[in-house]
């Protein structure tokens, strides 16, 4: 009986040592709901009140950096002695924009062959040759520009260099290969995350709200012979692809190396300009809601609409709405209501501003529904004229756009000599890419707020689900119960 009756007096006496070890009292209202651990207090100061030194960034010139050879092959060459590896790339007008009628998937199926098949005529198999210089071949391909990029040693570039050149010049054309092609489906496995061109509820949305050139062509369309030598011709000739070489080399060496690698690649048509990039049209008022069924353990959203040419003086504003939308949302679903770990908003990255408007995200099958409803309230709110855009948000947008996003793609020998050549192929020249950082610190609030209203009217905006359509329709969140018919209901059903 006596130990009995200690045992309340015990209990509690132990959980008030607990409580006063782990930094709070009982009932002091001053810890977290389910936690033992006091809430943080510091006296940081905020961002905006520091006094912070200058920064001062001095990019490299590229009209200093330009080279062209006799050939017409131009290139951009940045050297950087304390560089430990030496960047390659070959920047070629290559993508879906640029295809004509009846080469439609020919881009895709010529870069898998360059990076596949090597050269025409080699002695020895491309990835040999790879594994020799201790490298890889990347390819990066855009809409409207594609890059093939290797990192090597300083003492393997001019190897590199001359492996890179032999792959643009003269690219093995198997017809076997080529007859057996079809086209995929365009994009990967939706539990693959949020990021690339192979995320399935962006491919979706491509092919609902425009369709190729927007869209990867339909799987299992077929590409001929002759759109992927016709594609190639008009490609690949010298005076169409610029390179770009960074990091530690000598300067008056690559040229010598490149007047010897290009010898001889004609660049045929003389000044013929190349093919302006297709326009992009919309389709004519999609469906706004599309469920598609698909097997993963998550559901996957992108809610966006197409655009065509966007003006280039509207592109650093919309560039800063990218960031305050991003930022929002994330805030808004990941901050707030923990419902993903990534909402991101993106923006097209050709030349001419034509693309995909689009917001990313995905969650557990309960946070599906929410994640729609809580994306488009924030569109909703930059797009209303009556809710403003702060002087902070656009501050923060233009330290990222600069500081961050273009400054990093010149600080490096390496990221300097590919962001130059990229841009001589996408727009001519590098002046836009110059002049960025004055074009965005000129934006303002009200030039966000007027992108806002040009370009994301929430009734204009599609938005695609895949997932366990079965589970994400029956999930409900304990704290944001939004079902997926409310959010069907809001946005007029669909597919």
């Amino acid at each position: 009986m006596m130990a009995a009756s200690r045992m309340p007096t015990a209990l509690a006496a132990l959980l008030v040592v607990s409580a006063l070890a782990c930094g709070g009292r009982p009932g002091d209202g001053e810890s977290l709901p389910g936690h033992s651990r006091p809430i943080l207090e510091h006296d940081w100061a905020d961002p905006s009140a520091l006094e912070l030194d200058t920064s001062t960034f001095t990019p490299p010139d590229p009209a200093q950096a330009r080279f062209v050879a006799a050939s017409g092959l131009e290139a951009y060459i940045v050297p950087n002695a304390s560089d430990p590896l030496v960047r390659l790339t070959a920047a070629l007008p290559l993508g879906r924009l640029r295809e004509v009628d009846g080469e439609a998937g020919a881009s895709g199926l010529l870069v898998r062959l360059m990076t596949t098949r090597g050269a025409a005529g080699a002695s020895r198999p491309l990835s040999r040759r790879l594994a020799e210089l201790g490298t890889t071949l990347v390819s990066d391909e855009t809409l409207d520009v594609t890059t093939l990029s290797l990192d090597v040693l300083p003492e393997d570039w001019r190897a590199g260099l001359d492996l890179l050149v032999e792959l643009v010049r003269d690219p093995h054309l198997d017809a076997a290969t080529i007859r057996q092609y079809r086209i995929d489906a365009g994009y990967s496995m939706p539990m693959s995350g949020i990021g690339g061109d192979g995320f399935r509820p962006k491919v979706e949305l491509e092919r609902m709200v425009a369709g190729y050139p927007l869209a990867p062509p339909d799987a299992g369309t077929t590409v001929s012979l002759a759109a992927v030598r016709a594609l190639a011709a008009r490609s690949l000739r010298a005076d169409r692809v610029v390179l770009g070489v960074g990091g530690a080399v000598s300067r008056d060496a690559v040229e010598a190396a490149i007047e010897s690698a290009a010898g001889g690649w004609s660049a045929v048509g003389g000044g013929e300009p190349p093919r302006a990039p297709a326009a992009i049209e919309p389709r004519e008022k999609p469906s706004r809601f599309h469920a598609i069924d698909a097997p993963s353990l998550e559901g996957w959203i992108a809610i966006g609409k197409a655009v065509g040419a966007v003006p280039e003086a509207d592109q650093p504003a919309l560039a800063v709405l990218r960031f305050i939308l991003a930022e929002r949302l994330n805030i808004a679903a990941r901050e707030i209501r923990g419902l993903t770990n990534r909402d991101d908003f993106e923006i097209p990255v050709a030349g001419s501003g034509a693309g995909l408007l689009t917001v990313r995200t995905g969650g557990r099958p309960e946070a599906v529904a929410p994640l729609v409803r809580f994306s488009l309230d924030e569109i909703a709110r930059l797009h209303d004229a009556g809710k403003p855009v702060t002087d902070g948000e656009v501050r923060r947008a233009q330290g990222w756009l600069v500081r961050a996003v273009w400054q990093r793609s010149l600080e490096l020998a390496t990221s300097a000599s590919t962001a130059f050549a990229v841009e001589r192929v996408r727009r001519g020249s590098t002046d836009q890419l110059m002049g960025w950082p004055e074009a965005v610190r000129e934006v303002t609030a009200a030039d966000v707020k007027a992108m806002a209203r040009r370009y994301l009217d929430p009734a204009t905006l599609v938005t695609v689900v895949v997932g366990p359509l079965d589970k994400i329709r029956v999930a409900r969140h304990p704290r944001w119960p939004v079902g997926l018919e409310e959010v069907e209901a809001r946005l007029g059903g669909g597919g």
